[in-house]
């Protein structure tokens, strides 16, 4: 009788990493204060939840369907980085935008998918498509 050989092979999903994740204030200096020419959306968290999952996908079809705009987002640990110290302790997420090294606009708390468009697509010249 001849055996059947079964061979499983693991297979990961590819997702490429859309988020930079803000680790410290060191990396905050270099990634967004320090860092000219880009609208950068950071998606602030507390360490006990981390970052809003209900976003991402407005957020990587942004980051796809407007690859070449000079935009990047980002993830923080409210509770590590002294810019972010005001959002602590707040139990929905926020998301704050910067511009060569100023903040812009207010922080939108919650997740407002239109109020988070608007902020994106102003900023960058974009007009939403129908």
């Amino acid at each position: 009788a001849i055996a059947a050989r079964h061979t499983h092979a693991l297979v990961v999903p590819f997702e490429m990493a859309f988020q930079t994740a803000i680790k410290d204030d060191r990396m905050w200096g270099t990634e967004i204060v320090n860092t000219p020419g880009l609208l950068q959306i950071v998606d602030c968290h507390q360490h006990w939840c981390g970052p809003c999952k209900s976003i991402q996908s407005t957020f990587k079809r942004i980051f796809f369907d407007y690859g070449d705009k000079p935009m990047k987002f980002f993830t923080a640990d409210v509770s590590k980085v002294d810019a972010l110290k005001d959002l602590v302790g707040s139990s929905e997420p926020a998301f704050v935008f910067y511009m060569d090294g100023a903040k812009i606009g207010n922080t939108i708390k919650g997740v407002n998918s239109p109020a988070l468009l608007k902020v994106i697509f102003d900023n960058l010249g974009i007009e939403e498509k129908a």
